[in-house]
């Protein structure tokens, strides 16, 4: 995923490519595994299947 992430434009790729920006590459794979157990661990508990659009607000249309 780090390797691959400047490629893609997800809200997760470019969370990981603002943090090697700041700091070091095994830093953030440590930060990465961190949060996507993280994420199956809540998945798992809510039972619920995955979104990756969830929590985002949609911008206001004028």
């Amino acid at each position: 995923m780090i390797a691959q992430a400047h490629r893609h434009h997800d809200r997760l790729s470019l969370w990981v490519m603002a943090l090697i920006a700041r700091r070091h590459a095994n830093v953030a794979a440590v930060a990465l595994a961190n949060k996507t157990m993280r994420m199956a661990w809540a998945l798992l508990s809510r039972e619920s299947d995955y979104d990756p659009d969830y929590g985002v607000v949609p911008a206001e249309q004028g």
